[in-house]
């Protein structure tokens, strides 16, 4: 049970909270709802954004468009890296490759500017 003094304590604080309601109440006054209600709120909201909402935005959808390009990258690699059947030439291929070009260039060289000799002695 309660005593008295818990009483009027309880009572003391319930009337402190009362007040704070109705000053609450007075310095917040109610709205009116009608059909202009919604769009004037969102251009209140609107109104506060600033620079950094607008450069969030388009963080957002620049990370948002790398990591699809990413995604797309990797899935094209996969692609790729399965469907390669020939083999994949190594050092030794891609040095005698330069070693018969440089032959088959000094060879067309030699042809080309050799001048026409009659190897016959008889003549």
């Amino acid at each position: 049970m309660m005593t008295n003094d818990e009483a009027g304590f309880t009572e003391q604080l319930s009337q402190k909270l009362d007040n704070l309601f109705r000053s609450y109440r007075n310095a917040c006054p109610d709205v009116e709802p009608g059909a202009d209600f919604m769009p004037s709120l969102w251009q209140k909201i609107e109104a506060r954004q600033g620079f950094w909402s607008v450069f969030q935005g388009f963080a957002r959808t620049a990370m948002t468009a790398c990591a699809a390009l990413a995604l797309i990258l990797l899935a094209l690699n996969y692609v790729t890296a399965t469907t390669q059947s020939a083999p994949v030439p190594s050092y030794t291929d891609a040095l005698m490759a330069d070693h018969s070009a440089e032959k088959t260039y000094y060879a067309e060289t030699i042809r080309r500017h050799a001048p026409d000799v009659d190897l016959d002695p008889n003549q």
